[in-house]
């Protein structure tokens, strides 16, 4: 064959190709206490949102109400979290007011469902939040979101208050708004499992420190090895570190909730840990954990706002 025609037809050959794959991955953003985006592709899913942070005074005296100015930079250029503006789906882990105070506000200026109890859909609702918008969803339950399918798995809320879980109860009726933050109760606690199908990346998130062990162990026996854990730190039990680890045998884990969540988010000191030396202790019973199993395992600190990018 002549160098043209053979040339001729090295490019009828590669246009003929079908374009190469980019490598399957997710983007992780965390947006301060139990807050992160999960995004692949052009979808984006939440996890509890929580950025309005009223002050202590404010939260113990006045009803919850969502700082429209905070949240409107979160929707418009200049974003720290863009994807934030085209969230499609919500998850609540449960429903105290620093998890879904701030949830319908953000679901309905990106059109985003709510996933959640019946007690996130009744405070959702008061808050104005189309029932349409809300799906509800009970432990064992799964739905698909693009490129994710979520699970739902049970689990506890920490006893953080004088050794007690605090709120706790249930709302059936969508209140009339606002409300204190105090009557934000908690409804369930429950985990979710978040998988991108096409990588087969696996993601828990955890809204607190607390867990169900045997719904824990069933969720291990199904997927461990998880790629990566999102896991609350405050309030933990000394066995706490332990069983998520010997259960779900992480790759990478993230802790999260360990701040102050009354200082503003645009403060130098918003992330900062309340305790750094329970956080620190937390990430080392992870490690040891890891390594009583004989185990890998990577403990990463997050960065307000940063991107985190997770591929198999």
């Amino acid at each position: 064959m002549r160098p043209r025609a053979l040339l001729l037809a090295l490019v009828a050959l590669a246009a003929a190709a079908p374009p190469l794959r980019a490598e399957p991955e997710v983007r992780v953003r965390w947006l301060g206490v139990a807050g992160f985006t999960l995004s692949s592709g052009e979808t984006t899913i939440a996890h509890d949102p929580y950025l309005s942070r009223p002050g202590l005074l404010h939260t113990l005296f006045l009803s919850y109400v969502a700082d429209e100015a905070v949240l409107g930079r979160f929707m418009g250029a200049g974003s720290p979290a863009p994807e934030l503006a085209h969230t499609s789906l919500y998850l609540v882990g449960h429903s105290h007011f620093d998890h879904l105070g701030d949830v319908a506000w953000l679901a309905g200026r990106s059109g985003g469902r709510v996933l959640g109890s019946a007690t996130t859909a009744a405070i959702a609702r008061g808050y104005g939040l189309p029932a349409d918008w809300m799906v509800l969803a009970s432990p064992g339950d799964s739905l698909d979101e693009g490129p994710f399918e979520v699970r739902v798995f049970a689990s506890e809320h920490a006893k953080v208050l004088a050794g007690r879980v605090p709120f706790p109860g249930e709302v059936t009726e969508p209140p009339a708004a606002p409300i204190h933050a105090f009557s934000f109760k908690l409804g369930d606690a429950r985990g979710y499992l978040v998988t991108e199908r096409a990588s087969g990346l696996r993601i828990v998130l955890l809204s607190s420190a607390g867990r169900d062990l045997p719904a824990l162990e069933a969720l291990g026996h199904a997927v461990a090895p998880v790629d990566l854990l999102l896991a609350a730190s405050s309030g933990r039990d000394a066995d706490y570190a332990r069983d998520l680890v010997h259960t779900l045998h992480p790759r990478l884990v993230i802790p999260h909730h360990f701040e102050n969540l009354f200082v503003p988010i645009d403060d130098p000191d918003a992330a900062r840990p309340q305790d750094e030396a329970d956080l620190a202790a937390f990430e080392q019973e992870l490690r040891a954990a890891a390594a009583a199993d004989g185990r890998p395992i990577d403990v990463r600190r997050p960065k307000l706002f940063q991107l985190i990018t997770i591929r198999r």
